[in-house]
């Protein structure tokens, strides 16, 4: 007999995981709905002319389930992309366990992606923070979670994987009810809310199964 009633109940991802917290986020890429397609399969057109990954962070842990929504500019703004690209490189950094400061072979080789879609299903590390948004439709606020800052294998955070701060969640404007848990507003350029269900044609593009080798990876990104 297998006796389940001693597991853990499934994450549900309700709630907004405090300020400050780090976590394990594990990163997926949407591709492009129809119309908004790059050069790339997996990079979205802005009506600038910009191209985009469109990425979903999903929380491990305690508070797996909880997902972040970010847009990283790859191409077409100099400024963007070389945010984004920072962005990633610590991504990469903290999923594979490459200290930021080596640059031995073996880590310059773990630094390089084959395609976009190497990104696919890599988890990191990553604090935290909260803000206020309101909604793209109905104009209420939300308390939304946001990456401040990605933890890589210099910082002493690292090692110790899952950190829930107590600092408080912000509160929303008193005439208004909180609506925490909820995603961020539709973006300007005009794709649905990420709280819409996903098309058939924005199925994740899977990552090739083969990654440079590199430094093991710490215990809490083992998936």
């Amino acid at each position: 007999m297998i006796d389940l009633n001693t597991a853990d109940l499934q994450g549900t991802g309700a709630g907004v995981i405090p300020p400050g917290s780090i976590v394990p986020l594990t990163l997926t890429i949407r591709p492009p709905r129809a119309g908004k397609e790059g050069s790339h399969e997996l990079l979205c057109r802005s009506d600038k002319g910009n191209e985009f990954l469109d990425i979903e962070f999903e929380a491990d842990g305690q508070f797996a389930g909880r997902k972040i929504w970010q847009n990283l500019t790859v191409r077409g703004s100099d400024k963007a992309a070389a945010i984004s690209m920072r962005t990633l490189r610590a991504v990469v950094e903290s999923a594979r366990g490459i200290d930021p400061h080596d640059a031995s072979p073996a880590a310059t080789a773990s630094r390089k992606l084959n395609d976009w879609a190497d990104l696919n299903g890599m988890t990191f590390l990553a604090r935290l923070g909260c803000e206020l948004e309101r909604g793209y439709k109905d104009g209420r606020w939300y308390v939304n979670n946001i990456i401040k800052q990605i933890i890589t294998p210099d910082m002493k955070e690292y090692p110790l994987g899952e950190q829930i701060s107590d600092s408080p969640i912000p509160q929303v404007p008193q005439d208004d009810a909180p609506c925490v848990g909820q995603p961020a507003p539709a973006p300007s350029w005009g794709a649905a809310s990420p709280s819409a269900p996903a098309a058939s044609a924005r199925q994740p593009v899977q990552a090739p199964s083969q990654q440079p080798a590199g430094p093991p990876v710490p215990a809490w990104a083992q998936r």
